[in-house]
């Protein structure tokens, strides 16, 4: 959908353009519920297993300072949990960041 979770539900950041950013919602904020269940990983991962066969949007309850309030995300692509690949046709600049400085 476009953002991480802290283990508290806190909203730690909103990819721009994502449909939860599309949706009105932003970092900072904090979820409290998923689709009328409260929000836990194993509840948003059911949601978007279940919005995959649906076009119902996921339904986010989420609180922004004092106020509460539900947003409706468009989002049937599943989990998805990007990860780093090296591109070997480039060079390893990674690599050589990490490397163990010599005295």
């Amino acid at each position: 959908m476009g953002f991480s979770l802290d283990e508290d539900g806190k909203l730690s950041d909103v990819i721009t353009g994502s449909p939860a950013y599309e949706a009105g919602i932003g970092p900072g904020m904090k979820l409290l519920a998923v689709n009328g269940r409260k929000w836990s990983p194993e509840v948003v991962q059911a949601a978007l297993k279940s919005a995959q066969r649906s076009e119902a949007a996921i339904e986010l309850l989420v609180v922004n300072a004092q106020f509460i309030r539900t947003y409706s995300v468009a989002y049937h692509d599943g989990e998805k949990n990007p990860h780093l690949e090296r591109v070997t046709e480039q060079p390893d600049i990674l690599g050589e960041i990490l490397k163990p400085m010599s005295h």
